[in-house]
C-alpha cells in the first residue's frame, strides 16, 4: 500500500511541477503534510481516548486502518516536503553562525 501512496504521490509531484508554480507547489503539499498530521492526531486520539487495547477485535479494526493510512500518508508527504525543502535545509544544516553573522551585517 505504501508503494502505491508513494507512487501516486510522485506522480501528482510531477504533474503539479509541470503545471503549477513553485510557491502555489510548496502551499498544497505543506497544507497536504499539515492536514495528514492532524487526521493522525484525532486517529490517535480516538484510540487513546476510547481506552481500545492493542489487540484488536473487528469492531476496532477500522480505527486501526485509518490511523495506519494516513501515518503512512503522513510519511509519504514529508518524503516530498523533504524533497521540495532540500536546499534549505541543507543550507540551514551546513552554514555556521560565522556565515549567518556576516549576512546580518553585524
Amino acid at each position: 500500500m505504501e508503494v502505491y501512496l508513494l507512487l501516486a504521490f510522485l506522480l501528482f509531484y510531477v504533474l503539479m511541477a509541470l503545471f503549477v508554480s513553485k510557491i502555489v507547489m510548496q502551499k498544497i503539499w505543506t497544507l497536504a503534510f499539515m492536514a495528514a498530521f492532524v487526521i493522525t492526531a484525532v486517529s490517535i486520539g480516538f484510540l487513546r481516548f476510547n481506552n481500545q487495547d492493542v489487540m484488536m477485535n473487528a469492531s476496532e479494526l477500522n480505527w486501526y486502518y485509518i490511523l495506519y493510512l494516513f501515518g503512512s500518508l503522513s510519511v509519504v508527504l514529508g518524503l516530498i516536503n523533504l524533497w521540495m525543502y532540500r536546499k534549505p535545509l541543507v543550507e540551514l544544516f551546513i552554514s555556521s553562525d560565522d556565515n549567518k553573522k556576516e549576512e546580518d551585517g553585524d
